[in-house]
């Protein structure tokens, strides 16, 4: 792949040092391509979507690992803060910034931020980082009240690297596999000819960019690991 970062893609496209998943259909969680590792500085696979709606990989929860759904769900204060001053205000605007940034360069609506869900999502990243499992609690559905609909993750970069790893992911558009990308994205479609969602057929993972360029999306939450590294961004 031509991505300055490796990516890996698991599951719900899980495991890059991004990964995303949303509407299209799950993953198979054996990785497809790009070198092993922990994952840090990547990007995670895109994450599924929880209709027929969404935009990224995965369908309707087809993350990582199986199991049943776990509890939790949305915390009234970011997990991250334990209810005092959010340490991630910066980076979460910064994120939903960057995003409708480069939304704009292609003359896309932006996305609003979406605050409610930014303590569940923190949630989210922190189980995946701690348990290794790019979009598991995501596909897991272990807090699911702020699943949404489609879901990136940085994995490794911390909140300084927010804006390096959604660039990373934007960059994804300029891959051959992923010139028809555009033309799909007043709807999810999995079989969008020219995009390659999973990265599948080509080899040239599309699943970040459609997230992050989706008209379908209005959203987006970004969450942040309490243990440092890893980063969600749930669209819906």
């Amino acid at each position: 792949m031509s991505m300055k970062m490796t990516i890996r893609v698991l599951a719900c496209l899980g495991v890059l040092g991004a990964a995303a998943c949303s509407g299209g259909e799950p993953q198979g969680s054996g990785g497809d391509g790009g070198a092993g590792g922990d994952g840090s500085g990547g990007v995670a696979g895109q994450g599924g979507s929880s209709n027929g709606s969404s935009a990224s990989n995965g369908s309707g929860g087809a993350g990582q690992g199986g199991g049943g759904q776990g509890g939790g769900g949305n915390a009234s204060s970011s997990s991250s803060s334990g209810g005092g001053p959010d340490p991630f205000e910066a980076a979460r605007q910064e994120c939903v910034d960057t995003i409708n940034t480069l939304r704009a360069t292609k003359g896309l609506p932006p996305l609003e931020r979406w605050k409610d869900a930014e303590p569940c999502v923190d949630q989210q990243a922190t189980w995946d980082e701690e348990n290794n499992k790019p979009h598991g609690s995501w596909g897991m559905k272990l807090y699911p009240t702020c699943n949404g609909s489609g879901q990136n993750e940085c994995l490794g970069h911390g909140a300084a690297g927010v804006s390096g790893c959604l660039d990373q992911m934007w960059g994804e558009k300029d891959q051959a596999g992923c010139s028809g990308c555009d033309a799909c994205n007043e709807g999810y479609n999995p079989d969008c000819p020219n995009c390659d969602f999973y990265g599948q057929q080509t080899g040239d993972v599309c699943g970040h960019y459609v997230n992050m360029s989706a008209k379908y999306f209005s959203r987006v939450a970004c969450g942040f690991s309490s243990a440092g590294g890893w980063i969600a961004m749930n669209f819906q």
